[in-house]
């Protein structure tokens, strides 16, 4: 078994943002100390789901504390960013980071969000698209670049940078799975252990032969909010509480619109309807163990990625959950 983290960065309440930078980074240090193999980060805009909008700043952060753990985007919303300037700063953090960078790439599922950039979202497919290809184009340039698209057009720009990896770091597509497979990119799947097995399976199948990858091997993980406490009351407790204030960050800005987030992860705040369908695991060492036994059998793959920071959860209850799942779930499933 291989453990991942997935981390948005939320605003737990009132807590000073550079102390919450602070403690992030401190946690992401003592995750490659326990063994993690991968710390994956998500970017929203304007809202309390994400406290470090700006995801290069923090991705260059973490690539300076860390010296092994791969380190990955999960998603660049593509549709936000001038996309020379992003292709220079990937390859920034690539040489960095001596090739620990993984891209994850997207749209971003916030209509919201595009529109309190001015952006349109009838437009946010064919400009991620376009954007990828570009992005992957100039990466792969030696000399003057030149692109012709619907959004963008470039004539005998000179490219001075390049990626550590080559020909480019290794790719994510989370949320379109026959997408990540069709491209033979990295992907994530969450839902109970069924839906996971079954994702895990077609993303096989639609890899077929040719399941090696075009330029990196490609791999699925198995997504799960986590809170590990002593005991299943206390977790249970905590997961509670923390599941309302997750659910209250993720849809504020819908229900400003009026919307509802696609696919809602939060399925409409319903705690006992996450814990069901296995959104959310919580319980004591043992029981949170039992489940990752079973994933392992299961699941179809053999990367775990846990959601130790979110909602309200404090600096204190992160640590200790993450200390617990390290000492009496990781280690453990890490070496059988």
């Amino acid at each position: 078994m291989r453990f991942g983290i997935f981390d948005q960065l939320e605003q737990p309440g009132d807590v000073p943002w550079h102390e919450l930078y602070r403690h992030r980074l401190d946690l992401l240090v003592r995750a490659e100390e326990a063994g993690v193999w991968g710390w994956h980060k998500s970017e929203h805009h304007l809202i309390p789901l994400d406290a470090a909008p700006s995801i290069n700043v923090f991705l260059a952060a973490a690539i300076e504390r860390t010296s092994r753990i791969r380190i990955c985007s999960l998603v660049h919303l593509l549709p936000f960013y001038h996309p020379i300037r992003l292709a220079e700063e990937l390859c920034m953090l690539d040489q960095l980071s001596e090739g620990r960078l993984e891209f994850g790439f997207g749209k971003g599922i916030s209509v919201p969000e595009h529109l309190l950039w001015g952006l349109d979202p009838d437009d946010a497919i064919a400009q991620t698209d376009e954007s990828l290809e570009l992005i992957l184009a100039a990466m792969q340039t030696s000399g003057n670049f030149s692109f012709d698209g619907q959004f963008y057009e470039f004539r005998d720009v000179p490219i001075e940078f390049e990626p550590y990896q080559k020909p480019y770091p290794p790719l994510w597509r989370p949320g379109q799975l026959e997408t990540a497979a069709e491209m033979g990119v990295r992907t994530m799947a969450a839902g109970p252990l069924a839906a996971v097995a079954a994702s895990t399976a077609r993303y096989r199948e639609l890899l077929g032969a040719d399941g090696i990858g075009r330029h990196h091997s490609p791999m699925i993980g198995g997504l799960r909010r986590l809170v590990v406490a002593p005991t299943d009351a206390e977790a249970d407790e905590i997961g509670r509480r923390t599941w309302a204030a997750f659910s209250e960050h993720l849809t504020r800005l819908f229900r400003r619109y009026e919307m509802t987030p696609p696919n809602d992860p939060t399925l409409g705040g319903d705690y006992d309807k996450a814990k069901h369908f296995q959104a959310v695991v919580v319980g004591s060492p043992q029981t949170v163990r039992e489940h990752c036994e079973q994933f392992a059998t299961e699941a179809g793959t053999d990367y775990f990625v846990g959601v130790f920071a979110w909602g309200d959860l404090s600096a204190y209850e992160v640590d200790r959950s993450f200390d617990l799942f390290a000492e009496h779930v990781m280690a453990p499933l890490a070496a059988s």
